[in-house]
C-alpha cells in the first residue's frame, strides 16, 4: 500500500481516516483538529512559540492529552510526555531537560509553569492559524529508560517521526480493515510512534488501553472487546499475559509486536500458545526509534532474530572489547538529533547512534546478543551476564528473577539473583545448585536475594542500578 508524504505529524492526522478509541471515546481526524486548535490557541496564549518545550505527564485523560500533544504541534513546539508518578523528580528533571516552559497534567500541584488538561481545551476558542511546524521542527524529546546509566534526553522532528511510521506501516502492510491495541501508558514512545501514527497514517482504528505496570494483567477484557489484528507490547506485558488461563479467541489476530527487548525462548512458546501466533521482535531505540521488524515468514528467524532493519535504516556492527559480537551502530533518516540538555542539542556524530548493545548481522538479520554494560569481569574472567541470564532463566520453578551485577570486595563485580518470593515454586538451593551445574563458577550467582519485587519502569524493565549498584 502506497502512503501520501505529509510534511508534519499535524499534517498526518488532519488527512488520516483512522480512528483513536481511548477512554472509552473514539476520535476521528475533526475531532482531534478542534482540539489541537484550541490547545493551540491556550499554549500561544500562555507564550508558547515555535521550538519551545512543553512537557505532558500522562495523568489526565487520554484524549486531552493527544489534543494537547497536537496543539504543541501545531505552533512548531516540541513535546515530551512523562509517565504518572508520585516522584515530583520525574518532571523536573524532564522540564530542566528539556527547556519546558509549560508543564500540563490532569492535576496540577500549583507550581507556576503547571496547568490542566481542562483549561489546555476549554479555556480559548480555536486557533485559526495554519499549522507553523515543517519536517525539520523538533517534534518530540524522548526520554531514555535511564536503566543502565543516567537518563538523557533525545529529540526527533517531524521528518524522522514521519519517515519512521512510513516503514513501520509499510513493513506490516497495515490497512482501514486493521484494529491495533497496546494496554501501555501513553508515555512509552512506542505507544505514539509504533502504534499510534503508523495506524493513523493507515486509516486503521488505534485503540489505547493506558494501563501499564502490573494493570496490564487486567488487559484481556479490551482484547476481548477490540478483538486486535495487531497487539503492541514489551516483554513483561508478555510475561504476564501469557501466564493467564482465561480463554480468549484471537482469531483475526496479524501481528504480535514486541519491542524493548527480544522474548526468552520459554516466554515465547507461552505467548504463541496464548494468542495462535507467534511474537515478533524488533529493535528499538529511544535515539533512533523502530529500527528493525521481523516479518519473516520463516519460523527460525522469527525466533531467534529481531528481523531486518526498516527501509532506508542502516545498521553495522564494530569491534567491541571483551565480546564475541559487534557494538551496533544505526543511522538513517528516523533517527533523533541527539541528546537535548536545556536548550542546546549535541548532534550525533555523523548522524549516527552507537548503541551500548551487541549484536550480529547475517542476510541482512540482527540477532541481539546483549550489552557492552553485560560483560563484567569476575577475579580476572570475563563473564556475559546475557548469557546466565538466558542459562538461569531455565531453572525450573524460578519465577519472577533479575540478573545483576554487584560490588564485591575481592572479586570485583559478580553477578548477582533477585527472586520474586511470591513466584517462586522452588528453593533457593535448588537454585544454586541448578546454576553449579549449568554455568561455570565465575558464572554462579554469588547470591540469591529473595526480594517482594522487583522495581520496574513503565515498560516492565528491571530498574536496579540505583538500588544495588548495577
Amino acid at each position: 500500500m502506497a502512503f501520501v508524504q505529509q510534511d508534519s505529524l499535524v499534517d498526518l492526522i488532519r488527512s488520516s481516516r483512522g480512528v483513536v478509541v481511548v477512554d472509552h471515546r473514539g476520535l476521528g481526524a475533526e475531532d482531534m483538529e478542534d482540539g489541537a486548535r484550541r490547545a493551540a490557541a491556550y499554549l500561544r496564549a500562555r507564550g508558547v512559540c515555535r521550538g519551545d518545550g512543553v512537557v505532558l505527564v500522562d495523568d489526565g485523560g487520554g484524549a486531552e492529552l493527544l489534543m494537547t500533544l497536537l496543539g504543541a504541534w501545531w505552533l512548531g513546539a516540541r513535546a515530551m510526555i512523562v509517565a504518572a508518578t508520585d516522584d515530583a523528580r520525574e518532571v523536573d528533571s524532564a522540564v530542566a531537560a528539556t527547556d519546558a516552559s509549560v508543564v500540563v497534567r490532569g492535576q496540577p500541584t500549583g507550581q507556576g509553569s503547571e496547568v490542566a488538561y481542562r483549561s489546555v481545551l476549554t479555556g480559548s476558542q480555536p486557533l485559526t492559524a495554519a499549522p507553523e511546524c515543517g519536517p525539520s521542527d523538533v517534534a518530540l524529546d524522548i526520554a531514555t529508560s535511564g536503566t543502565t546509566g543516567t537518563r538523557k534526553y533525545v529529540s526527533f522532528t517531524h521528518g524522522a517521526l514521519l519517515a519512521n511510521v512510513t516503514g513501520i506501516a509499510k513493513r506490516l502492510s497495515l490497512t482501514r480493515q486493521d484494529r491495533l491495541y497496546t494496554p501501555l501508558p501513553m508515555s512509552i514512545a512506542g505507544v505514539i510512534g509504533m502504534l499510534l501514527l503508523p495506524g493513523m497514517l493507515a486509516g486503521s482504528s488505534i485503540h489505547l488501553g493506558r494501563l501499564g505496570g502490573v494493570r496490564i494483567a487486567q488487559s484481556h477484557r479490551q482484547l476481548e472487546a477490540t478483538r486486535p489484528t495487531l497487539v503492541y507490547g514489551v516483554p513483561y506485558m508478555y510475561e504476564l499475559l501469557s501466564g493467564q488461563s482465561r480463554s480468549v479467541d484471537f482469531d483475526g489476530l496479524r501481528w504480535l509486536i514486541c519491542s524493548s527487548a527480544p522474548l526468552p525462548s520459554s516466554t515465547f512458546d507461552r505467548v504463541w500458545q496464548r494468542f495462535g501466533v507467534p511474537p515478533r521482535s524488533s529493535y528499538c531505540l529511544a535515539e533512533a526509534g523502530t529500527v528493525t521488524l521481523n516479518t519473516s515468514d520463516d519460523l527460525e528467524v522469527v525466533r531467534n532474530t529481531v528481523g531486518e532493519p526498516l527501509d532506508g535504516t542502516t545498521i553495522r556492527t564494530e569491534p567491541a572489547d571483551s565480546a564475541s559480537a559487534g557494538r551496533i551502530v544505526v543511522s538513517g533518516p528516523s533517527c533523533g538529533l541527539g541528546y537535548r540538555t536545556g536548550g542546546q542539542v549535541d548532534l550525533f556524530p555523523s548522524g549516527e547512534v552507537w548503541t551500548r548493545d551487541l549484536g550480529m548481522l547475517e542476510r541482512g538479520l540482527l540477532t541481539v546478543a546483549g550489552r557492552v554494560d553485560d560483560v563484567i569481569q569476575v577475579a580476572g574472567t570475563n563473564v556475559d551476564l546475557a548469557h546466565v541470564r538466558s542459562v538461569i532463566g531455565r531453572c525450573p520453578g524460578l519465577g519472577e528473577f533479575a540478573l545483576v551485577a554487584a560490588d564485591h570486595g575481592r572479586l570485583g563485580r559478580v553477578p548477582v539473583l533477585l527472586v520474586v518470593a511470591g513466584t517462586m515454586s522452588t528453593t533457593v538451593r535448588d537454585v544454586l545448585h541448578f546454576c553449579r551445574t549449568a554455568l561455570r563458577d565465575v558464572e554462579v550467582p554469588r547470591e540469591v536475594r529473595v526480594v517482594t519485587e522487583i522495581p520496574r519502569t513503565a515498560t516492565g524493565k528491571a530498574r536496579l542500578r540505583e538500588e544495588y549498584g548495577r
